[in-house]
């Protein structure tokens, strides 16, 4: 069940279909206004209080960008071999981040940048302090989170 305050976000949240930076899939989020975003801190900010695994979903209504979601699971998971960081992905309308303590983190923080107005910037698990040969099988294999607006509408 979602939480009211995740539903229908003024938030259009879609998979590039085209590579932006080193990795596929690129998930993308645009707000027209900083505040709008708050939500998805919000959320974030109740995993980080939450005991492993928890769970949180928000649901954005239809936009007119091609490849658009119209959900987005955040997975809070204690870390393990395959996931020492997170995984971006998605399937059908879902985006889902599945993330360990430290991936956790570093969404946090790229969605306080983004609160504060910062746009076209990505994070994925390659921000990590972590060489690449550390990483996990599923933090190899993840895609990158795009964050954009409001001065700058996305590729």
């Amino acid at each position: 069940m979602v939480k009211p305050a995740f539903e229908n976000l003024a938030i259009d949240f879609w998979v590039c279909p085209r590579k932006l930076g080193r990795t596929q899939p690129s998930l993308c989020l645009f707000h027209e206004a900083a505040q709008i975003g708050t939500p998805l801190f919000d959320a974030l900010a109740e995993l980080k209080g939450q005991t492993c695994p928890a769970r949180r979903t928000l649901t954005f209504p239809p936009c007119t960008r091609k490849l658009s979601l119209r959900e987005l699971k955040l997975v809070f998971v204690r870390e393990r071999e395959d996931l020492r960081i997170m995984n971006i992905r998605h399937d059908a309308n879902t985006g889902t981040i599945e993330m360990a303590d430290a991936g956790l983190t570093l969404i946090t923080d790229a969605v306080a940048s983004w609160l504060a107005g910062a746009e076209d910037f990505n994070v994925s698990p390659r921000h990590s302090s972590l060489k690449p040969r550390q990483l996990g099988k599923l933090d190899k294999a993840s895609g990158e989170l795009w964050f954009w607006g409001p001065g700058y509408y996305a590729p």
